[in-house]
Formats: structure tokens, C-alpha cells, sequence
């Protein structure tokens, strides 16, 4: 979304314009948005994507007026920097776990990752348990297993039509190919997650395979995870039902 749409988007739901911060870092910069008051929510979106993915959750009053909500754009694509794609998932967990501890937020928070946003929040929460209190999974990419290369990833990888992508695009594609080998390493790691989780998983996922969800339920530790799938719904959950994930963060908030 352009500067102005985001202002108007805020606007017409009678809630403030986001705080941003860029946290300066060896590798680049990565870029956040902020708003609301209260415990952290950290939102991470799939691949292509930006912040603006969660514009509708930011600008939820009745989010604002419990929680601080944020929203990073991933290394490789919106304002973070380089503008190159970065594939390890260890090193966007590091750099954007950093970035939100620089901004000045209480942690831990609940972090929620749609698409590949959720291993990277996994992963995240594997290498920084201290930063998070519980696990919002939004069709997440998880399963090494269910990890395949489609016909128009090996066609980006031409010249002529790589050049013809956006940064995005390209980024996107290029995060893909290792996407794999990166789910491999996080594997092993998953079963030491004592932290809630809950899992959303649109049952008429075209690009996500739904049994990635139950991946997640075998692999996290027993009586973690909590899967809800949502008939009728697609991968893009963000946008078709936020209200799901509204719900699922607010769950994750009660005490236990």
C-alpha cells in the first residue's frame, strides 16, 4: 500500500498513523511498523510481502487498546535493507528479533507468521526463547517434505525473465529454491518449543499443502499446539480472515 492509503486506511477506522523505526544493523537495516499500547504482538509476513500485509490488524481498535502491535518487512523485501534476498532463516530470525528489541517494545511478545513468516517465528522462537511468550501460524510453510519447487520458480531463474520481476518477486523466488535445507535445519529444533501455538490452516490452501499443519502438531512438543482449520479459506488468511488471527492472539493472551 502507498504512504497515503495506509494514512487513510488508519483514518477511516479512527485510530492513529503507525510509528516506524529502522533498526541499523552489520548486515543492513530492518524496517518496522507500530502501533497501540500494551503486551507485544509481532507480526511477520510470507513471501513476497511487507508489513502493510497486517494493516488490517494494526488498525483493529480494540488490538490497539490492549496490545502494541508490530509489523516487520522481512530482510529482502519492503524498507528493510539490503535489498537483496536473505535465505537463512536463522539470519532473519537474528535480524528482525534484534530490530524489535531495538525498538524499545516489552518482550516477550506473541509472534504470528503467515506463509514462510512461520518458520522464520519458529525459528526464531527455538534460537530466543526468552523473547517469546506464544506462536500464531498462519498457513505456514513448515514441512520439508511438502516443499516443492513449482514450474515457475525454475522459469524465474531465466535472465530475461528474472529481469522483467520486481525486487519482490525476484527476492521471493530466489528465498525459495534453499527453502528446503532451511526447513531441514529448523526440524531438528522444533520439538525443544515449550511455547503455545496455535495454527491456522485454510482448508482450499492451493499453495501451502494443509498438511503442513499437521507437521507442526507432530513435530512441537506434546499438548502445544492447538490446530484450527478453517473451511472454505485459502493460503491468504491475512487478508480473507483476520478475524481468525485476531482471535488466536487474543486466546494465546489469557492466562493459563
Amino acid at each position: 500500500m502507498a504512504e497515503e492509503e495506509i494514512q487513510a486506511h488508519f483514518s477511516s477506522r479512527g485510530q492513529p498513523a503507525p510509528v516506524y523505526f529502522e533498526h541499523q544493523d552489520a548486515e543492513g537495516s530492518v524496517f518496522l511498523a507500530r502501533t497501540g499500547a500494551g503486551p507485544t504482538v509481532v507480526f511477520m509476513h510470507g513471501s513476497p510481502g511487507s508489513w502493510d500485509a497486517f494493516v488490517h490488524l494494526l488498525s483493529d481498535a480494540e488490538l490497539n487498546a490492549r496490545f502494541t502491535l508490530v509489523s516487520v518487512d522481512r530482510p529482502g523485501f519492503g524498507r528493510t535493507r539490503p535489498k537483496g534476498a536473505e535465505v537463512s532463516i536463522e539470519v532473519q530470525a537474528r535480524r528482525i528479533r534484534d530490530a524489535v528489541k531495538a525498538s524499545g517494545v516489552a518482550l516477550p511478545a506473541i509472534w504470528v507468521g503467515h506463509s514462510l513468516g512461520g518458520p522464520v517465528v519458529a525459528r526464531l522462537a527455538a534460537d530466543f526463547p526468552d523473547s517469546v511468550s506464544g506462536m500464531v501460524l498462519v498457513a505456514p510453510s513448515m514441512d520439508p517434505n511438502l516443499e516443492k519447487r513449482q514450474w515457475y520458480n525454475w522459469v524465474g531463474k531465466f535472465p530475461l525473465v528474472r529481469w522483467g520481476l520486481s525486487r519482490e518477486w525476484r527476492n521471493s523466488n530466489d528465498e525459495i529454491f534453499p527453502l528446503k535445507g532451511e526447513l531441514e535445519l529448523l526440524q531438528p529444533k522444533l520439538a525443544g518449543l515449550q511455547v503455545p501455538c496455535v495454527v491456522l490452516q485454510g482448508d482450499r490452501d492451493d499453495l501451502v499443502p494443509k498438511e503442513n499443519a499437521d507437521y507442526v502438531k507432530r513435530e512441537l512438543p506434546p499438548g502445544v499446539v492447538e490446530l484450527r482449520i478453517l473451511e472454505g479459506a485459502n493460503h491468504f488468511l491475512p487478508w480473507t480472515r483476520p478475524e481468525e488471527i485476531k482471535r488466536a492472539v487474543q486466546d494465546l493472551a489469557e492466562p493459563r
